[in-house]
C-alpha cells in the first residue's frame, strides 16, 4: 500500500527552523529553494500541496546529490528539479512564484537578489532567512524596492533565527527600531520576542565594550551610534 502525502509529512520532520520557513509558503504554481542542502523545503510545499512543483538548487554537488535522492525516496523526483549552480542563476524568469533563501548570510542574500534582478521581479513571495547581518538585508530591501511584509522568529536548540517575508516592488520605510529588531516580530512571534531583544541588547553592549577599549580612528562615534540603538530596543 502506498503511503498518503500526511504519512510523508510526518516522516519527513523538518527542525523548527525550516518548519516555520515552510509554514510562511502559501499556495503558488512553484517554488525555487535556493541553498536547498536536503531539498527538504520543497519536498514539504509538494507533499503539502502547497506548490504544484518545485527547484531545489545548490551551488554544491553534495547538497545537490542529497536533494536529489531526497526528492527520488519522497516519489517526487517528476515534479521536484535538482538544479546544480550559484544563487538564482539556475532559475528563469517566472519559473518560481515563491523564492526561499535560508541558511546564509543576510548580505550573501542580498547579493544574490541582486545578482538576479529580472528572476526575483517575476516572483510573488520572498522568504529569506539569513544567518547573520539581518539590518543589513534589511537595508537591502528599503534600498531597492521591495514591500517588506512582517518578519518572524524560530528557535532552534539554543538559537532564535530570523525570517523575512517581502515582496517585489513597492516600497519599505523602516523605522530605526525595525532595522535592528525587525518588522513586527513583537506581534507574530511573541514568545521569543524578550529574550530576543535581550539578545540583541546583549550583542550591542558587547560591540560597544569592545570599541570603547580600541583606541583606532573614529571607533568613539561608531560606539556612540551603537549606544543609540542599544536605547531604542530598550525602551
Amino acid at each position: 500500500m502506498l503511503k498518503t502525502h500526511e504519512e510523508d509529512l510526518q516522516n519527513l520532520r523538518l527542525n523548527p527552523r525550516l518548519q516555520k520557513i515552510a509554514e510562511l509558503i502559501p499556495q503558488a504554481e512553484s517554488l525555487a529553494d535556493i541553498g536547498t542542502d536536503h531539498a527538504y523545503i520543497p519536498i514539504y510545499a509538494r507533499l503539502s500541496g502547497k506548490v504544484k512543483r518545485a527547484i531545489a538548487s545548490d551551488i554544491k554537488l553534495g547538497p545537490v546529490a542529497r536533494a536529489a535522492e531526497n526528492a527520488k525516496k519522497f516519489g517526487l523526483d517528476s515534479d521536484i528539479i535538482v538544479r546544480i549552480g550559484p544563487g538564482l542563476e539556475t532559475i528563469k524568469p517566472g519559473e518560481a512564484e515563491i523564492i526561499v533563501i535560508a541558511g546564509m548570510g543576510g548580505i550573501l542574500i542580498a547579493d544574490i537578489l541582486e545578482n538576479s534582478k529580472e528572476v526575483v521581479a517575476a516572483a510573488k513571495l520572498l522568504i529569506l532567512q539569513p544567518m547573520t547581518a539581518a539590518g543589513e538585508l534589511r537595508d537591502y530591501l528599503a534600498e531597492n524596492s521591495f514591500t517588506a511584509n512582517q518578519e518572524y522568529l524560530a528557535a532552534e536548540e539554543d538559537k532564535l533565527y530570523n525570517i523575512i517575508t517581502a515582496v517585489p516592488g513597492g516600497k519599505t520605510a523602516y523605522t530605526e527600531r525595525e532595522r535592528i529588531l525587525g518588522k513586527g516580530v513583537e506581534e507574530t512571534s511573541p514568545q521569543y520576542y524578550q529574550e530576543y531583544r535581550a539578545r540583541l541588547a546583549s550583542k550591542l553592549e558587547k560591540r560597544i565594550e569592545g570599541l570603547k577599549a580600541s583606541k583606532l580612528a573614529g571607533n568613539a562615534e561608531k560606539a556612540e551610534e551603537i549606544e543609540a540603538q542599544l536605547k531604542l530596543i530598550q525602551d
